[in-house]
């Protein structure tokens, strides 16, 4: 209802358009470093094991591709199996196999857990790597859960005779011991990017802080210079940009001032200049007046005094909207307010035969200019006593409205306000009435917004308008 200006959300916004870009981006980087370090160890354990597998591939007598299910007590395979177990311990694997291509039979195993001529397990899961060692090029398989939950890898070299024939393969397997490395990495990631976030999102709401405060502030001295409020002071502090659209609204301000003097100064000319011909036509006016007493053509005298007293409404109107003047809010009764304004205009309603009628409580005090209230007030009292039907009533109201507002009704019972009007009732020179000046409504909405409160118009029910005015306490 009051105007407001939105620092919260250009906050959140500025906030926004700062993190959520750099907050992707800083879990993209933890992201890459995270799947980066995966990838350089894992190629380099895969790296370490074919290069051990081919080692022992070289080293392994051949002739144990002869060997048969039931010769793990011949002394080629003890042999070979303490070999590969201090080729194991060495390397540090946790195990080493060899294995013919023929149905991946196992011909030695040094953790001796698949016999000779049993299949070597792995095998199955990894029938593209072992594809490409028959065709002489080593490889090592993807990580894979061993029966401890821990990650394993395997690689793979071939095994050839002594012509160089491929003849089976050699597989190493290790466990991944980076993977604890690889946690402890990335909740380090994790940690610091969270660190950042909030360091990110504090550094945000500073900056988002030093830009918005001093936008809202030029916002609301232009809202304030908007409703005539010329000599509003105009913060210059915040970012260059900011000090550059205050000199900026601060030149604008000053020439408005300058024009709004200038159009007084015009004003004060006009209508001293109206004035006195209109004083000097109404006094010569009255003296015809009495000087045609009795006679017919007295009528038309009459008739032009009136048209006068319209006149001299018109000039006083006119000067009264376009005058600069300062409200001098003070606390109030609500209820005297109103009781005021129905004195003041009760002949001209008992002259048409209608009713006043005050509601209010007289503890309600509503901070206002009394003497521009009243004026405002008795324009919308006026209004609705000549908009009433004869007999009926019109009310006004006081009433708290929230915690921070009073709402100061004017209800009446007659036509009320086409709802295509009600944008237009407020503007300057807008009547519907044959001798108005249009500028009632226009002086009593002025008049509210130098109280930075708010006008509106709705329907009463059964017929009728209501104007209601809402000021803050």
């Amino acid at each position: 209802m009051f105007y407001a200006p939105p620092v919260a959300r250009l906050q959140t916004r500025l906030v926004q358009a700062l993190v959520i870009p750099a907050g992707l981006g800083l879990v993209a980087i933890a992201v890459y470093a995270d799947q980066s370090a995966r990838g350089r160890l894992e190629d380099a354990l895969a790296q370490r094991l074919t290069t051990v597998a081919g080692l022992v591939s070289q080293a392994t007598n051949p002739r144990i591709a002869l060997l048969e299910a039931g010769d793990e007590g011949t002394r080629t395979h003890q042999r070979t199996s303490t070999a590969l177990q201090d080729a194991a311990k060495r390397a540090n694997v946790d195990r080493i196999v060899v294995a013919h291509f023929d149905g991946h039979r196992a011909l030695v195993d040094s953790a001796q857990r698949t016999p000779i001529g049993q299949a070597y397990g792995r095998a199955r899961f990894d029938r593209i790597e072992l594809e490409r060692v028959a065709g002489g090029v080593p490889a090592a398989s993807l990580l894979f859960q061993g029966p401890d939950g821990r990650p394993y890898k395997t690689g793979y070299a071939p095994f050839s005779d002594r012509d160089g024939r491929g003849i089976g393969f050699v597989a190493v397997e290790a466990a991944a011991d980076y993977a604890d490395a690889l946690l402890g990495l990335r909740l380090r990631l994790a940690l610091g990017t969270v660190v950042a976030l909030v360091g990110l999102v504090l550094a945000a709401i500073y900056a988002a802080r030093t830009v918005s405060t001093p936008l809202a502030q030029l916002s609301d001295a232009a809202a304030q210079i908007g409703r005539g409020e010329l000599d509003t002071p105009i913060p210059g502090h915040g970012p260059t940009e900011a000090q550059i659209l205050a000199e900026t609204m601060r030149a604008m301000a000053a020439s408005l001032k300058a024009r709004d003097e200038e159009l007084q100064l015009m004003l004060a000319g006009i209508a001293h200049e109206v004035r006195n011909p209109l004083g000097g036509i109404e006094l010569f006016g009255g003296l015809l007046r009495e000087d045609l007493t009795g006679d017919p053509r007295a009528k038309h005298v009459d008739k032009i005094l009136k048209e006068l007293a319209t006149l001299s409404t018109v000039v006083n109107d006119f000067l009264h909207y376009a005058r600069r003047t300062e409200p001098e809010p003070k606390p109030f009764s609500a209820y005297d307010l109103l009781f005021d304004v129905a004195s003041v205009a009760e002949k001209s309603a008992s002259d048409r035969d209608v009713r006043l009628r005050v509601e209010a409580s007289k503890d309600l005090e509503v901070e206002v200019d009394v003497e521009s209230m009243k004026r405002a007030l008795l324009n919308l009292v006026v209004n609705a006593v000549q908009a009433s039907p004869l007999g009926q009533t019109v009310e006004l109201r006081a009433a708290i409205e929230g915690p921070e507002a009073v709402t100061l009704a004017v209800s009446d019972h007659g036509p009320g306000v086409a709802p295509d009007r009600r944008a237009q009732i407020f503007q300057p020179f807008f009547t519907t009435k044959q001798k108005g000046t249009g500028l009632g409504l226009a002086l009593v909405h002025k008049t509210v917004m130098q109280h930075h409160g708010a006008i509106h118009v709705e329907d009463v029910a059964g017929g009728g308008a209501r104007f209601v005015v809402t000021l803050r306490r």
